[in-house]
């Protein structure tokens, strides 16, 4: 009898589990926005046939790298755009390019401000200064970076008069608290007035420590 029940109870757990991959299979295809291409088209023309959402999302409008607010703490945002035959693929691509993205932006933004806070300072550093910028922006690390949203369209694109080709376009956005890099950066540039000899040159490069971190609070 307890044999039978215990049989009873697996057959019953398996109908279950199929019912519910069905369920699941069926809702992740009914989340896919299946598009119709037009009847005519042009060689080279490209369509999207499917897409991740109903329509495109605002933000694949937004800047590649940018320093935003929200709810009082500031982060560092990034998007990528990536286009490949397999999507799978295309989204390993994207969040490979995020970190890329964003190392990039980070130097990119260590330079304006140094360049900004620089201004006014004695002259005989400025050129010191400058070589300063990239041992810096190489101190800082990409810490705390979060996917936050992933967009994908599949396209077809019409190869000849009698071929058709696809592919899909990923888009994904990431996000890192500013904290973090204001952080690392004025880490990285404790650690380089303290080898630093000349008292003078000492005092000047404080006075653009300074000068950026007051940047820090305008943003």
């Amino acid at each position: 009898m307890n044999k039978k029940k215990y049989f009873l109870q697996i057959v019953i757990f398996a109908v279950l589990a199929v019912l519910l991959g069905i369920f699941m299979f069926s809702c992740a295809e009914k989340s896919l926005v299946k598009v119709k291409p037009p009847k005519k088209a042009r060689v080279g023309e490209e369509f999207v046939v499917q897409r991740s959402a109903d329509k495109e999302p605002k933000w694949i409008n937004e800047p590649e790298f940018q320093v935003v607010k929200e709810k009082r703490q500031k982060f560092i945002v990034v998007k990528v755009d990536v286009s490949h035959a397999d999507r799978r693929a295309a989204e390993r691509i994207a969040e490979g390019e995020l970190r890329k993205r964003i190392a990039e932006g980070i130097q990119t933004l260590v330079d304006s401000q140094f360049r900004e806070a620089m201004q006014g300072t004695n002259t005989e550093y400025s050129s010191t200064f400058e070589s300063y910028v990239q041992t810096v922006a190489k101190e800082v690390p990409v810490v705390g970076l979060i996917v936050t949203d992933t967009y994908w369209e599949k396209i077809q694109r019409i190869k000849s008069e009698n071929e058709v080709e696809y592919y899909y376009r990923v888009l994904k956005r990431a996000k890192m608290p500013y904290e973090n890099y204001t952080s690392a950066r004025d880490a990285a540039l404790k650690n380089l007035l303290a080898k630093i000899e000349n008292e003078a040159e000492r005092k000047e490069l404080r006075k653009v420590a300074e000068r950026i971190r007051k940047q820090d609070e305008a943003m």
